[in-house]
């Protein structure tokens, strides 16, 4: 919660998106799939350092002053120093992969979190990676509202709109969809 609070403050600062957008096709089975990510970076010089307080400002590269109260898990606050800059970035990416009725994958859910973070004594640096990943099967296609009804391992089914209608030329009911979201945050300050 307290990383999306800095996030959103950040953008204040200063940021540029960079997205990515990929389709292709399965060469084994010739099913379709997408790949979209947005990338967002952001930096910030340190115009100053209260230690105690545990408080740092920061400065935009249009001169726009932002002052955050780092959180006691950070612990090089003391290798922060004036000048530094601080880069932050963020991506997010979804995948959509069609896999054939016969593919040897399992319908379920599966997630992964890591997180890392600088040695002690160095500048600040962290990173964190979650991931979830689902297996459906196609349980119907309506091609005329460009729907398609999925069902997981639970056995409930849930209706989403197609993103490329043309896609559903080449999919059929019981066919596999592999849908995986991840997001990645990384930080770093360097002189």
């Amino acid at each position: 919660m307290r990383q999306n609070i800095l996030i959103g403050c950040f953008i204040a600062l200063t940021m540029s998106f960079l997205p990515v957008y990929a389709t292709g096709q399965n060469a084994a089975s010739g099913k379709p799939g997408i790949l979209e990510a947005v990338i967002t970076t952001i930096e910030a010089t340190v115009e100053s350092v209260d230690y105690e307080s545990r408080k740092v400002t920061l400065k935009g590269p249009e001169g726009n002053l932002l002052t955050i109260e780092v959180e006691e898990t950070v612990k090089n606050l003391p290798q922060v120093e004036v000048g530094d800059l601080l880069t932050v970035e963020y991506v997010e990416a979804v995948s959509i992969q069609i896999l054939g009725k016969d593919e040897a994958v399992e319908l379920g859910t599966t997630g992964v979190a890591v997180v890392a973070s600088a040695e002690p004594g160095q500048k600040p640096a962290g990173v964190a990676v979650e991931g979830i990943t689902i297996i459906a099967t196609i349980e119907a296609i309506d091609k005329d509202q460009q729907l398609v009804t999925l069902k997981n391992a639970d056995g409930e089914s849930r209706t989403v709109k197609a993103r490329n209608p043309d896609n559903l030329e080449k999919v059929a009911v019981g066919d596999k969809v592999m849908i995986s979201y991840t997001t990645a945050l990384g930080i770093s300050v360097v002189e």
